[in-house]
């Protein structure tokens, strides 16, 4: 009868190497927002410039949040917008690859906080 573990053994046991991630180093500090909050209603703000999005960027709609944020990083953000992901309260969106465009958030109140932060 065959070992039903042998795939193991072949792929672990023989001195071939165990498959490796590559990762990027973080720099050890986050670089934060060029804005944290909606400072008009309806307004989109530049949550991030074009280009300074260069490892990850994090943007998160607080769970204390009333109302959706708007995230995008195609055109202005826009509720309703095709290119605008909606960002329900606690909800949060990764970019997780270099960006060239710049992030802006929009959201129907003036004054609705949000975190956002890049690596």
């Amino acid at each position: 009868m065959s070992d039903p573990l042998a795939w193991m053994t072949s792929a672990y046991g023989t001195g071939s190497d165990a498959p490796v991630r590559f990762s990027a180093p973080l720099p050890s500090v986050p670089i934060g927002p060029a804005a944290s909050q909606i400072a008009s209603a309806n307004v989109a703000v530049t949550v991030f410039p074009a280009g300074s999005v260069v490892n990850v960027a994090d943007v998160i709609n607080p769970a204390t949040a009333i109302e959706p944020l708007y995230v995008d990083f195609v055109n202005a953000a826009a509720a309703g917008s095709a290119t605008s992901i909606p960002l329900q309260p606690g909800q949060s969106y990764r970019i997780s690859c270099p960006l060239a465009s710049a992030v802006t958030a929009v959201a129907a109140t003036a004054g609705h906080g949000f975190v956002a932060v890049s690596y």
